[in-house]
Parts: structure tokens; sequence; C-alpha cells
């Protein structure tokens, strides 16, 4: 044997080279970790793969011990199951915290309770009397506009003489949901125990206006879908009179502004015979005229898909009756967009694998795009960007970066989405779970957790900056020329617009960085709301004349 050491087990004269399991595991380890490495597309799987191989590294090490060692067959055979059970036993009963690149950041007992059960069920007093739209009005996902922008004011950069000054905080129920703002009242979703809430807030105050409830609760159990938490996902829609909410579960509610009293309620899921997303229904109610439209899904089987045709749905504004059913995709996690195309308005909505198109008033598909991502892996969550000249800017994460294409229309009136750049030598603007911004000709984004300025003529990369603390995968907002940041660990960073360079202007910590922070921002000058998934705050950011 030399220098090498060994072990004889009894009974059988039998050598084991001790050193063999650890050196070909470490090995194998180090080898596949620095592929994931080198790769956009499965640099999300890194930790879980990390995770994953410590785990049978050490089940695999114990049982070469157990082998090794001077026990009887029986014996070993029982130590080997009894730490398998053990291992078992202590995976089911912790719940693991990640952050948006898997990465742990906090362990919870699965037998306690999570926060938003803790949450008592709030009590509304009043209704909202003074319920009156202004200019200031953030009504929807991402505010008026295809992207999150807040015009005509300017912040003051200068938050060491003149901080943000806030207002007031408080719990709130688990979700992704970002708030939707009119007046005085800001409205959102979220999930307290066995209860999925509809809530509006008094946006000076904090206190709670009115709630609507239904009794369901989204808690995804995989090992993946796990991750991405409980509770509601989409944004309320705020219309007139109305406020439109689309539930993790499918539901979708018409709910009075002022009181929160329900005028309809749809089970889409259950109406139209879908089947529900890994991280649930996320995509924020659409209103176009007298219509709400919701993107639905399909059936998990491709066989039932056959003769489907609910992928997308439009309901009536009133009454809550379908006026138009379309589509056989499975849909992935971003909201409809309406945008007008060679004068005809068209609902886009990006599904698995492609980018539809459905004329407005009978949903009839005008044209696809093929776009890559699935709902239960490489997701696609980005909103698709409408510009001028009939183009839209597309972006997604997973290694697979942006696009920008022209929508054309033969002669015969048939439309098709053509790219004017793709760029897949070196993938640019690789946004996860965030979307973008734009202006004056450039779009400013999260690429991977780095802030990017990317040229949209040219479809080239101006600069990109890592900052340290990283932004991860936080949510951007356009304000003027400065740009808003709430990072994933829940800092607040201000960012100078521009494609000079990267110029922080200003950060401050506002919500506890022991979770995760993926809700959108939600402003109504001066008032900034910021979530997730266990406390809001209000801010009164310093405003200049």
């Amino acid at each position: 044997m030399g220098q090498q050491s060994s072990l004889v087990s009894s009974g059988k004269g039998r050598t084991i080279r001790w050193p063999l399991f650890p050196v070909v595991w470490t090995v194998a380890w180090a080898v596949l970790n620095a592929g994931f490495q080198f790769s956009d597309a499965t640099r999300d799987y890194k930790t879980v793969f990390l995770q994953v191989s410590i785990l049978f590294g050490l089940i695999g090490l114990l049982g070469w011990c157990f082998y090794a060692m001077s026990f009887s067959r029986t014996t070993r055979r029982v130590l080997i199951v009894v730490t398998l059970l053990l291992f078992a036993a202590c995976y089911y009963s912790i719940d693991y915290v990640n952050d948006g690149d898997n990465r742990l950041i906090g362990l919870r007992f699965a037998w306690s309770p999570k926060p938003d059960q803790l949450l008592k069920f709030p009590v509304d007093k009043s209704q909202a009397d003074q319920w009156e739209a202004t200019p200031q009005d953030y009504p929807r996902f991402l505010g008026t506009g295809y992207w999150a922008e807040v015009s005509g004011v300017r912040l003051d950069p200068d938050w060491e003489h003149n901080p943000p000054r806030e207002v007031w905080r408080r719990e709130i129920g688990a979700g992704w949901s970002s708030f939707a703002i009119v007046g005085d009242y800001a409205v959102t979703q979220e999930q307290r125990g066995p209860y999925e809430l509809v809530v509006c807030y008094r946006l000076s105050t904090g206190e709670i206006v009115w709630t609507h409830a239904d009794e369901a609760r989204f808690d995804p159990q995989s090992l993946l879908g796990g991750m991405g938490g409980v509770g509601p996902r989409a944004t309320p829609t705020i219309d007139g009179p109305y406020v439109f909410t689309q539930g993790a579960t499918g539901i979708v509610n018409c709910l009075e502004a002022q009181s929160g009293k329900l005028r309809w309620s749809l089970d889409t899921l259950a109406k139209f015979g879908a089947d529900n997303l890994m991280w649930g229904k996320s995509g924020s109610p659409l209103v176009v005229e007298d219509r709400v439209i919701v993107n639905v899904g399909a059936p998990a089987s491709i066989r039932a898909q056959e003769a489907y045709d609910s992928s997308l749905v439009a309901l009536n504004v009133h009454t809550g009756e379908v006026e138009w059913t379309s589509g056989y995709r499975t849909t992935a996690y971003p909201s409809p967009v309406v945008v007008s195309l060679f004068g005809e308005k068209q609902i886009l909505q990006i599904n698995e694998h492609y980018l539809t198109a459905h004329r407005a008033s009978d949903g009839q598909v005008l044209w696809e795009h093929g776009w890559p991502g699935s709902s239960s892996g490489d997701a696609s969550c980005s909103q698709p960007v409408p510009l001028e000249n009939n183009r839209l800017f597309l972006s997604r994460g997973y290694g697979d970066g942006a696009s920008l294409l022209e929508i054309k229309q033969g002669e015969n009136g048939t439309m098709s989405a053509e790219p004017c750049w793709v760029p897949t030598a070196k993938p640019i603007m690789k946004t996860k779970f965030g979307n973008v911004v734009v202006r004056d000709g450039y779009v400013y984004g999260l690429d991977g957790t780095m802030l990017q300025c990317v040229d949209i003529e040219m479809g080239q990369s101006v600069w990109k900056k890592r900052r340290q603390r990283s932004l991860g995968h936080g949510q951007i907002m356009l304000v003027g020329d400065l740009i808003l940041i709430v990072s994933e660990t829940g800092e607040l960073v201000l960012v100078k617009c521009s494609p000079e360079g990267y110029r922080e202007l200003a950060a401050m910590q506002v919500l506890d960085d022991s979770t995760v922070t993926w809700n959108n921002l939600a402003f109504s000058p001066p008032y900034l709301l910021v979530r997730n998934a266990e406390e809001v705050v209000c801010l009164e950011l310093p405003v200049l004349e």
C-alpha cells in the first residue's frame, strides 16, 4: 500500500482506500461548479446544486464510514437507513429563505408560523369617501405607462442635508404585489393566514380603510417553487370607480373603490380549466375600454391544449361576463400590455416560448414571435416595452438578454415581428425579476444584479456597474432625470439617469435586509411606498419646487 492509508473491514479481509470517496466527490463538485460559473443560463441553479451536492456528499461520506467500519452487514444497513431518515427529517423540518439567485439567507422551522400567519386579520373602519383621481396618481402596475416612470417632478438628490422622511411604517401580509394609488388611497394585495386580501390603506397615515378577503392561500411547496414564497403576486388595477385584482390562484375580483364591496368575482382557473404556474398567477388585470383583460394560461397537458382557447380572456368590466377567449399557450409571468400597431389596438402577452399579439376587439391572434422561457424553470418575468415606429423591446434573464423587434405589415395585412438586433455573442440586459426604464434613446435596467445602460438603436451596452453592496434582483423607477432603485436587500438607491456613466447620488436602508424585497415601487409625489412580504414604509421624498 506504500503511504496510502487503508482500513480492513471485519470478516471479509476487504481493503478500503479511504481517500477515494472524498477525492472523487470534491473533484466532481469543483468541475461542475466551474461549469456553472461560466454559464449565465445556469448560474441561477448554482446554489441549489451546491446545497444538494453538499447534502449528498455528507450522506455518501457517512455511508462510506459505515461501510468501512467493523460493523456487521445488518448493522451497516440499519445505520444507513437511520441516517437517511434523519437527513430527511432535518430537511423537511426547515423552511429555507432564499434570495433571487437561490442563495440561502435564512432558516425557519417548518412547524413555526410564517410571519403572515402571525398577523391579525385587519379591521376596516371606514370608507374611501374622498376617492378622487388626481394628476399624481399611480393607478396600476408600473404606473401610467409602459415602464415605471413619474414625470413632472424633480427630486432633491442631496439626501445628506434633505433626506427622505419616514411618514409611517407597518407590518404587512405576505406577497409580491405593489401598490396602486389614487388620491390619498393606496391598494395592494397581501396574504394573512388562510385569506388572500385586497387592502386599501390611507396613503398619508397608513391606516387601513377597507379590505376584501378570499379564502385562498398560495404556498408553493416544491423545492424550486417554494423559493417563490407565499401570497399574491399581481398588483391591483384601478380604473374609475373600480379596483380589479387577480390573486395567485387565479381569482379575479372587481371591487367598488370607495368601499371595497365586491361587484363580481371569477375563479379563472376553475372556469376555463387551466393549471396554475409554479410561482402562481402574477399578471395584473388590464382594462381596455369596457373590458378587463386577464391572462389565464392553459392546461399543463399538451394533449388538453389542442382544443383549448382561453389563454387570454376578456371580461365585461361591469358584470364579469366573458366577452371573448383566445389562445392555447401557457402564459408566463408578465402582465398583458395594450399597444396600437398600424391603427389597431393589440394585446401583447408573454407566453411560454412566445410573444403573442391578440386583437383587442375580439382576441384573435394577429402574430407571434418566438421568445424563450418556460413557467417552471427559466421563467420570463419582464414586460414587453412598446417603443416608437412599431418597435418592441424585450428582455429576460437566464442568459438570454434583450432583443429589439420591429413589427411589419405585409400587403395582405398580415403582421410579423422581425429582430432589429439580437446580441448573441454577449447578451445584454438580462432582466430576471425586474423591468426596464427608457429615456432619450437608452434603456436602463438590472442586467442580472448590475445596473446597465444600453443604446437601443445599436443594441450595445454603454456601461454596466457592479455595486457594493449589490443591488441584487431589485426594482427600478424613473423620476425625471433620476433613477430610483429598491435593492433586493431593501436599500433605496438614487442614481443619475445618464449614458455618460454610473453616478450614484444617495442611498439609504429602508427595509429590513433579513428578507428579500422583490415588490415594485409606487410613487405619488411626494409619497413613495416601498414594501416586501413583511413590512411597508411610506417615505416623503424631498421634492424641488
